[in-house]
């Protein structure tokens, strides 16, 4: 019988807070991970079809 790899994905947004001169600074600041930041991470619902289903993407198949 064949293995299928599925995939469902979510979104993840980070929301960091940093002390900076300017917005450019702050993105340099953040990407580098050189300071640590005050961060927070909120989870979003799964990927959805047009019809409301959960969104699923083959990834590969064995078959044995």
């Amino acid at each position: 019988m064949p293995k299928f790899n599925l995939l469902r994905s979510y979104m993840v947004v980070e929301s960091h807070e940093v002390e900076a001169k300017n917005e450019d600074e702050a993105i340099q600041i953040i990407e580098k991970g050189s300071v640590e930041t005050h961060r927070k991470s909120y989870d979003g619902d799964f990927d959805k079809n047009e019809d409301g289903s959960i969104l699923y993407t083959l990834e590969g198949c064995e078959d044995e």
